[in-house]
């Protein structure tokens, strides 16, 4: 009998399922990938959970950004942040893109125009 992590893990193993992790947190899409997810979504929403649980993780590069910015707005300042959580999300899966030749291992994002 086959061993499984999880339910997800399950699912994907037994099933054409391909499952995208609702987050770019590194903790959750970490624990994603090693259950199978392979790729993951962001936008404005997600990234205020996602700092709510991981702010030790980023408020330095915030307040760098800042220092680094002093002309920028309060939203100049996190659609930056959005697009370096995204980054470093993307870097997590960028194995899966490597093996599945571009068809998997992707992270979407809201981006602000």
């Amino acid at each position: 009998m086959t061993e499984y992590k999880s339910k997800l893990h399950q699912t994907v193993s037994t099933t054409l399922t391909d499952y995208w992790n609702d987050s770019c947190s590194i903790e959750e899409l970490t624990y994603a990938i090693d259950n199978g997810a392979v790729g993951a979504t962001t936008n404005p929403t997600i990234v205020v959970n996602v700092l709510k649980k991981e702010m030790a993780l980023w408020q330095d590069r915030i307040h760098e950004l800042i220092r680094e910015n002093a002309t920028w707005s309060e939203s100049e300042v996190t659609w930056k942040l959005i697009e370096e959580m995204a980054v470093r999300g993307a870097e997590l899966l960028k194995p899966i893109f490597d093996r599945e030749k571009g068809k998997k291992g992707r992270l979407s994002i809201q981006i602000s125009l």
